[in-house]
């Protein structure tokens, strides 16, 4: 039995939907409705829905946007549009972003029942493909695979190709990559293959290798819509190339982030559904440059790594990357850079390990003072750079690890001697300097949400904006320091802020409703009673003894 949202700005619409269904065979046991895309995020936020209906063109926040919240907080979630015959090429881009299909108003009654059908078997029977092995039938030959592959590679690893390199290769590649009128990024995939399938056996390497290039296939279905390639990167890893119109209009600017965000979670819900296998994907900044291709796959790669700093985000982006002050990682030599990894994710046993690699070369190159002191510079300035991306320059703290001052006056022999004490402590003050950053941050998040819990359409880009984070990184971010959802969050501000005004005022429901950001009485009685148990009503008579 199914629970299905219906929403729609005119009540009649979505009341005549909701009675249809409910009349149907389609096994749907509840339907909800909601005015508005704000309403129906507190609806999904407090319930588990198989199904959403929405309308493509309402006030305040139209059909797309609620679909980019929903992508953000549920992926899994199908959506069908509902567009008027004016509003057609709407419709078309609510596809792009991912609905599942679209109905035209008036609705007719037989498509609604085709469309919602055919929506809920699709989402019943997710999970249920499994790996197969490939048959001998391919459509690309082993041949035309690897000569594609290495076309592949080389176009995003070469720096010094010329216009007729290029032509060749795509040529090669034989996709729908462009040269001109597209912006491009790449995806780097990480797969988790110590497990996958549906088979709950060990996994073999033959399985492993099925995995992988299932994977590829799945990617490149699932990328169709934005002229995707993918292909084998190293190890466990998978590379795309992906394409997003260059067209410079506001709507097509502003849908950009939102469909980064949606090809990440594509990649992850797909390869989930279809293999049962868990991913990570780095996202590259986007270039109208064929060439700066291999400057994207650095880029994607340094993303991907940062999942090691926060195990628990499954989609990285290169440009959060680069307002946390981590954009010179792939400037420095790797066993510096390890060093800096294993301090920023506090693990003390790699930190150890690497610290006692880098003093024993060190102490290798004593008799060679200019070499010694171009390779102890380059550690010892790194990580005290890594002190200034995390903190606060003003502080105490940066002079006492200032290389300068604490090396002072010291004999090379000196300077190895001490260098395991100034790089553990260091490393204490740049830990605890991250830790208060990520807290500064969601003081910044709060405090937003304290001054503006009453506006009725708060959005997570206007917060994200705040802060100057990607809205899926605030929202892991809130997640990981308060250990609460930031829309959990926003909802108890506003329902405690109401209990105040029922309990020290006169106001009216719907005056109260108004001043915590509920456009509708009724919803805001209906939220009210599923944070506290009762109606607000209830709650006035309770608290007044009356």
């Amino acid at each position: 039995m199914y629970k299905v949202l219906v929403v729609d700005d005119e009540p009649t619409v979505s009341a005549g939907i909701k009675s249809y269904l409910m009349k149907s065979a389609l096994g749907i046991r509840h339907v909800e409705t909601a005015l508005n895309g704000f309403e129906a995020l507190d609806c999904l936020r407090l319930d588990t829905y198989d199904l959403v209906l929405t309308d493509i063109q309402m006030g305040m926040m139209n059909g797309i946007e609620l679909m980019e919240a929903i992508l953000l907080e549920q992926p899994y979630l199908p959506v069908i549009v509902i567009s008027a015959h004016e509003k057609f090429d709407f419709a078309k881009k609510a596809l792009r972003l991912g609905a599942k299909d679209y109905l035209i108003k008036p609705v007719e009654l037989d498509e609604l029942t085709r469309v919602v059908g055919k929506a809920l078997q699709e989402k019943k029977e997710m999970g249920r493909l499994t790996l197969q092995r490939p048959g001998a039938d391919t459509s690309i030959d082993d041949h035309l695979r690897k000569k594609r592959h290495e076309a592949l590679i080389e176009l995003v690893t070469e720096t010094d190709l010329q216009e007729k390199d290029y032509e060749d290769l795509l040529r090669e590649i034989g996709s729908s990559l462009k040269e001109q009128g597209y912006l491009y990024g790449i995806a780097a995939v990480h797969l988790n293959l110590s497990k996958g399938g549906f088979s709950n056996q060990d996994i073999t390497l033959m399985d492993r290798k099925l995995l992988k290039y299932a994977s590829v296939n799945i990617l490149e279905e699932s990328l169709a819509d934005w002229c995707g390639v993918a292909f084998y990167g190293f190890g466990n890893q998978l590379l795309c190339v992906i394409q997003l119109e260059a067209s410079e209009s506001v709507d097509t600017r502003l849908n950009r982030n939102s469909q980064l965000n949606l090809i990440g979670q594509t990649i992850i819900v797909n390869l989930k559904q279809y293999l049962n296998v868990d991913v990570t994907v780095g996202m590259s900044t986007l270039s109208p440059d064929l060439s700066m291709l291999p400057k994207l796959m650095e880029e994607a790669n340094a993303a991907i790594e940062w999942r090691k700093l926060h195990p628990d985000n499954n989609v990285l982006y290169y440009e959060d990357m680069s307002a946390l002050g981590s954009m010179r990682v792939m400037e420095w030599a790797a066993k510096v850079e390890e060093l800096v990894l294993h301090i920023k994710t506090a693990d003390e046993a790699g930190l150890a390990k690497e610290l006692q690699s880098a003093i024993k070369t060190l102490s290798n190159l004593t008799h060679k003072e200019g070499l010694f002191h171009s390779f102890f510079g380059l550690l010892v300035y790194r990580l005290y750079g890594l002190l200034f991306d995390s903190g606060q320059e003003s502080s105490n703290t940066f002079r006492q690890w200032d290389p300068d001052v604490y090396f002072r006056g010291m004999e090379i022999p000196c300077k190895v001697t001490q260098l395991h004490e100034y790089v553990q402590g260091l490393a204490d003050s740049i830990r605890a300097c991250m830790s208060e950053r990520d807290l500064s941050v969601v003081s910044r998040i709060t405090a937003y949400i304290y001054n503006h819990y009453g506006n009725h359409e708060l959005k997570i880009q206007d917060i994200a904006g705040e802060v100057h984070f990607s809205a899926a990184y605030v929202s892991y971010l809130f997640k990981r320091e308060t250990d609460k959802n930031i829309w959990d969050f926003v909802s108890e501000v506003r329902i405690e802020e109401a209990k105040r005004l029922l309990t020290a005022t006169d106001l009216k429901r719907y005056e109260i409703s108004y001043q915590v950001g509920y456009q509708s009485p009724e919803h805001f009685s209906r939220m009210f009673k599923r944070f506290t148990g009762i109606s607000p009503a209830d709650y006035r008579k309770e608290v007044r003894g009356n």
